[in-house]
């Protein structure tokens, strides 16, 4: 029974969002059956858990919640309740949410549109004189005031339609018959009378056009709509007298309300400056609910009794403001950030028409108070239950896919970076994550803005709060958008360019790293979703301190388990770029780190010791080398020997990492055996600093490298596997000695000889020579010169150019199980729960 009446329950919201711009009886009528259906079909602890799980229900709850309160102070109580019953049609909502199926989406949509569809076509039938009744002409195309509800649902269909054409894939008669659909209601939008449905069709066209080109052209993005919409007002101004005449009433009447206030828009301007009168009197809780007519009439009286009184002052805002206050006005604005906060979490497309939905709402109610309006009130509900219905995402977090009493494992994982294309931070942890998850741990990300959102894992986002944070993250999100240096100049100067004083004034006070803030708001989501999701283990990581200084507060409110990892040391003893002041800040965090981590991480010995030593014991001191996973390797890439020699390095050239030492010991060789010139080659894959490049051109060896520029990660995991011999180049800095290049994982599993040139790094040499692999000073050419002449012997012997291995690879896997062996130890000595506060793992 229970399943049968939710079959049909679909194919009532289907019907009732048919009749919605046609009939409001036969939507009554079908609300009351949808009603009774819900309650037939039962199943009500499911549809409970759905209903208190979304934010936009709770939204529309704390609103109609809010009119209830403001009965209180209200001095007529009659007038409230009936207030209350008008506003109380979009309580449906968690009805028609638990009975939306997001499959279904566009058959809801679809019926929509086909009822503003016959409209639509009535009007144009009254155009040619082939439809004729009372209030209908050719020059009033629109029954009485529809036109108040159908050109804001015209243009709502407009968008939805054309966000089908431009990003849903329709081919063939279907796209062209869509094509002339969207004509025909484009033209019929100028033709009939409504101008709020005309101000926000302007408005999600320019919407529309920034979400087709945001990704793809952030330039045209930003133009298009600056001109083509213009252009598109001028043709219809021109060519539609219906329209001209209404713009120019329009203006005709603003220029004159000071003398002729009685007027469609001469009156709207009248009742909100009185309404401002009210707001200014009652500004945080209002006159109370049902006591806007009233008020309204005290102050027309006093100030202009010759104008008519009203109890509707055409605009939400007011409406609300008046009888509830900047406390009402909190509550309004509440469900339209509801709607903006889920469309974000929205797949398949769906993300654009969510972010759609409220723009178009709080655009129009700038004219009326939609929220009153019977047909858009149900629109609200509609659209909001069809578009906002939870994915699979929030379903599972809510308890549908999965018996209530098991609880998966999860990891609350603390990275400024991740998914961005050729970042090492990013890198170290998106390779982590199929590998903890093969593990039965659900890892719930918490990153910066810089990278793309991952779909596959839960991934949350924070901004960071200081102006280099900000300068930071907007330069990253226009070089990922514009490919060309004079967009990406003009872009930045514009957009920068408020924040540039403040960025100055902060660098001259507190000199720290570009993301410092992201710590702020990091540490604030973070909490909260640790007390959301309960994880069993906090995990920072990643090149930024942030990570680490937000994961701290959390740790210290919420005592779970937490598994520090630095990827670079925090703090170098030697060398230090920056203030005294902040190396004793980065002394403080690492010291603060050490006393409430259980694990705290290091990647080299030489970073683990040296952290000890400034530390103290105990120290919770571990080293887990990250390692590679074989599977950037399949299918494997054959190498073919050929009459060259080629040398490749991958990644950054710059500063103290470059290629001096190994050109001058190219140069070195050249002058002993001159013809070796003919066999080497140097392929460059990344960036190429400017002395390297001069040095080449002084040294007559530039025809020598061929520069590839940045290449994806695949694409480079293959160059390894082709070339003879892969370069591994230190910073000559006291850096260098507690840090191993990430990619010399990779390279170890290149199966390709290794030629390193290493600055005062034992860990790093001895990983190489166990494996086989060729070791020089990085800040001397004579050794780099003699191991290139017995790599050039080996290459012409044709023989491999390793040595005999007495070590095997670096595996990513073996790191994993090493990460989720500490984990385990820390959540069984805790009790299994997380709750036990820090505690120290695994000592070094």
């Amino acid at each position: 029974m229970g399943e049968r009446a939710g079959r049909v329950n679909g194919w009532l919201l289907g019907l009732l969002a048919f009749c919605l711009p046609l009939s409001t009886t036969a939507v009554t009528v079908l609300a009351s059956l949808l009603l009774v259906g819900w309650l037939v079909e039962g199943n009500f602890r499911e549809k409970f858990r759905d209903i208190l799980a979304n934010p936009l229900c709770l939204a529309v709850f704390a609103f109609i919640g809010a009119h209830l309160v403001g009965l209180l102070w209200s001095e007529h109580l009659d007038t409230g309740w009936e207030v209350i019953n008008e506003q109380s049609k979009i309580l449906i909502l968690p009805v028609m949410l638990t009975t939306v199926r997001s499959e279904h989406r566009w058959r809801y949509l679809g019926a929509f549109i086909a009822g503003v569809t016959v409209i639509m076509l009535s009007t144009y039938l009254a155009l040619f004189g082939l439809l004729s009744y009372a209030d209908v002409t050719p020059a009033h195309l629109t029954k009485k005031t529809t036109h108040v509800f159908f050109n804001p649902m015209l243009a709502l269909a407009i968008y939805l339609l054309l966000h089908r054409l431009c990003l849903g894939g329709v081919r063939g008669v279907a796209r062209w018959l869509l094509l002339l659909l969207v004509g025909l209601m484009t033209v019929d939008m100028f033709i009939t009378e409504g101008r709020a449905g005309q101000m926000v069709f302007f408005v999600l066209m320019g919407l529309l056009l920034v979400q087709c080109f945001l990704r793809r052209n952030l330039l045209a993005a930003v133009l298009l709509p600056l001109v083509l919409l213009p252009l598109v007002f001028v043709l219809f101004y021109r060519g539609s007298p219906m329209f001209r005449d209404r713009v120019d009433q329009a203006m005709l009447e603003i220029s004159e309300f000071r003398r002729h206030p009685d007027t469609s828009v001469g009156l709207r301007l009248f009742y909100w400056k009185h309404s401002w009168r009210i707001i200014s009197r009652e500004p945080w809780l209002g006159v109370g609910t049902g006591d806007f007519f009233s008020a309204y009439a005290r102050i027309n009286w006093k100030f202009s009794s010759h104008m008519p009184f009203t109890d509707n002052p055409h605009n939400q805002y007011v409406y609300t403001a008046v009888q509830l206050g900047a406390f009402g006005l909190f509550f309004l604005l509440a469900m339209f950030a509801a709607q903006f906060f889920q469309a974000r979490r929205l797949e398949g497309g769906w993300a654009r028409p969510g972010m759609a939905f409220p723009l178009f709402f709080l655009v129009i109610m700038a004219t009326e108070s939609y929220l009153m309006v019977f047909e858009t009130s149900f629109l609200f509900v509609l659209m909001s239950a069809v578009l906002y219905r939870g994915t699979s995402e929030w379903q599972a977090r809510v308890g549908r896919d999965r018996p209530p009493a098991v609880r998966p494992r999860s990891w609350l994982i603390l990275s400024y970076r991740a998914n961005i294309a050729g970042s090492a931070c990013a890198q170290h942890i998106d390779d982590r994550l199929p590998l903890l998850a093969a593990e039965g741990i659900t890892p719930i990300l918490l990153t910066g803005p810089v990278g793309e959102r991952s779909d596959r894992w839960r991934h949350y986002r924070a901004w960071s709060l200081a102006p280099s944070g900000i300068r930071f993250e907007v330069r990253h999100f226009l070089r990922r958008r514009l490919a060309r240096r004079w967009q990406f100049k003009l872009a930045e100067t514009l957009l920068l360019l408020p924040v540039m004083p403040l960025y100055l004034l902060e660098k001259m006070v507190i000199n720290l790293e570009s993301e410092w803030s992201w710590c702020l708001a990091a540490a604030v989501r973070g909490l909260l979703l640790e007390r959301r999701h309960r994880p069993e283990v906090l995990y920072s990581t990643g090149g930024s301190a942030s990570a680490h200084a937000a994961a701290l507060f959390i740790q210290r409110r919420s005592g779970v388990v937490w598994l520090a990892e630095t990827q670079d040391p925090l703090v170098h003893d030697r060398e230090w770029q920056r203030s005294r002041t902040v190396f004793r800040l980065y002394c403080w965090l690492e010291r603060r780190i050490a006393a409430a981590c259980t694990a705290f991480i290091f990647l080299t010995a030489q970073a683990r010791e040296n952290a000890r030593q400034r530390v103290g014991d105990p120290f919770p001191g571990v080293v887990i080398h990250p390692g590679a996973s074989p599977v950037l390797f399949t299918p494997p890439v054959a190498h073919v020997r050929g009459p060259h020699c080629h040398f490749a390095h991958f990644g950054t050239l710059a500063g103290s990492r470059n290629l001096l030492v190994f050109l001058r010991a190219l140069s070195l060789l050249f002058a002993e055996q001159p013809d070796l010139r003919q066999v080497v080659r140097v392929d460059l894959y990344g960036s190429l600093d400017q002395p390297s490049r001069q040095l080449m051109v002084e040294l007559g060896l530039a025809e020598l490298v061929t520069d590839h520029g940045l290449i994806d990660r695949r694409q480079a995991v293959a160059a390894m596997q082709r070339a003879d011999c892969l370069l591994l180049i230190q910073n000559t800095t006291y850096f260098s000695t507690e840090t191993i290049p990430s990619k010399v994982y990779e390279y170890l599993l290149s199966g390709r000889p290794i030629l390193g040139l290493v600055h005062d790094n034992r860990e790093l040499t001895a990983m190489l020579a166990d494996r086989g692999h060729r070791v020089a000073r990085a800040d001397d050419p004579r050794p780099v010169c003699d191991q290139l002449a017995a790599l050039l012997r080996a290459h012409a012997a044709g023989a491999p150019g390793a040595r005999a291995a007495t070590a095997g690879p670096v595996l990513l896997d073996d790191a994993v199980r090493t990460l989720v062996a500490l984990a385990r130890g820390a959540v069984a000595a805790t009790g299994g729960n997380g709750d036990g506060g820090g505690g120290h793992g695994t000592r070094g």
